[in-house]
């Protein structure tokens, strides 16, 4: 599914049941840094994807580096600890428009509320682990794609017909985030994961949805959907020059945006995996941030913007306060956000 222009990548979520993508753990990988340490068990037929005998090393590599770094990143931001255990798969689809995909394993607590069993959230805030001995999480990725896999390279911008080279740690970074409960984990129906809207089990991201008169999809009370509001704002295209959408309407997020609602993606079509679950980068302020749904070939953000650290915030995760020197890195990365949205806009123009 090619988004906008064909160097337009979306990348989208993946919704797990407990249990329900584990298959073939054949190797253990580890990469620890900061708050979260990351384990990966690699699901993949032998001899392909993560373990392929030529690629895999290298790959395997390049999923630890990320984890590594992501994990710093987030540790410099959230004081939240704990050991998440992801299922690494792999496709070599160069058709296809998804670069990549991740999220959370689910358990159903049986009982209406904001109280799906989000596994990877729920270890790293309070230590539980609803999973046991099984992963916490997956994560797949599309070697399909060109990717650069050299941490220190920047990737290569597409240009022309010269179609670049994607960023791995960028996007990866895009993907760990869905795992930490980035996600309302609902279907286009609005059901919840579990299947039907009776069920009303719902996650925490999903509280926070509202329509652009802060009316909420889910009654706080009775934890029912409101079907009507879900169904018109839910292909609203808010961003996209349309009058309808869908926002989020948590106190931190909506500081760090200034006051206002945060724009979530939604197209005038549903988009299975990226509907709802991303930030809008057509509205300002979001273009170019971590969680947009889609990205070109060339550098990506690294780093969450103050709306995506608003969000986690609001999702539960406690903040850590910068030391002085921080702030220098954080005026850093506002200007590489700087030129990244420059050349995203340009990249539109040329398509």
């Amino acid at each position: 599914m090619i988004h906008q222009n064909r160097n337009r990548m979306l990348r989208t979520i993946r919704v797990a049941l407990h249990g329900g993508l584990l298959a073939g753990c054949l190797s253990l990988g580890t990469a620890a840094y900061a708050g979260i340490t990351f384990q990966f068990q690699y699901g993949d037929p032998a001899g392909t994807g993560f373990l392929d005998p030529i690629y895999g090393t290298s790959r395997q590599a390049a999923l630890n580096t990320a984890a590594s770094n992501f994990s710093s990143m987030f540790g410099s931001h959230f004081g939240n600890s704990a050991t998440i255990v992801l299922t690494a798969k792999a496709q070599n689809d160069p058709y296809s428009g998804t670069l990549a995909s991740a999220g959370s394993y689910f358990t159903n607590p049986g009982s209406a509320g904001f109280n799906l069993g989000e596994v990877v959230r729920t270890k790293l805030q309070t230590g539980i682990d609803l999973n046991g001995s099984d992963a916490d999480g997956v994560v797949n990725v599309n070697f399909g794609k060109n990717w650069e896999l050299d941490f220190n390279t920047p990737p290569a911008w597409g240009w022309g017909w010269y179609p670049g080279t994607y960023d791995l740690y960028g996007t990866l970074y895009h993907e760990f985030t869905h795992t930490l409960g980035f996600s309302p984990v609902m279907t286009q129906s609005g059901a919840s994961i579990f299947g039907t809207k009776d069920a009303r089990s719902w996650s925490t991201f999903a509280s926070f949805i509202v329509d652009q008169n802060n009316n909420p999809i889910i009654d706080p009370n009775t934890f029912a959907l409101n079907q009507g509001v879900w169904d018109t704002g839910s292909v609203g295209n808010w961003g996209g020059g349309g009058s309808d959408g869908l926002f989020f309407n948590g106190t931190n997020a909506v500081a760090a945006n200034g006051g206002f609602l945060v724009t979530l993606y939604t197209a005038d079509a549903w988009e299975p995996g990226s509907s709802v679950s991303h930030l809008d980068d057509r509205m300002p302020g979001i273009e170019g941030t971590l969680m947009s749904p889609a990205t070109y070939a060339g550098p990506q953000m690294r780093d969450f913007s103050a709306i995506e650290v608003g969000i986690l915030k609001d999702l539960g995760y406690v903040a850590v306060v910068p030391e002085p020197e921080t702030y220098a890195m954080l005026l850093a990365g506002l200007v590489v956000l700087g030129a990244i949205t420059r050349r995203r806009a340009s990249s539109i123009t040329m398509g």
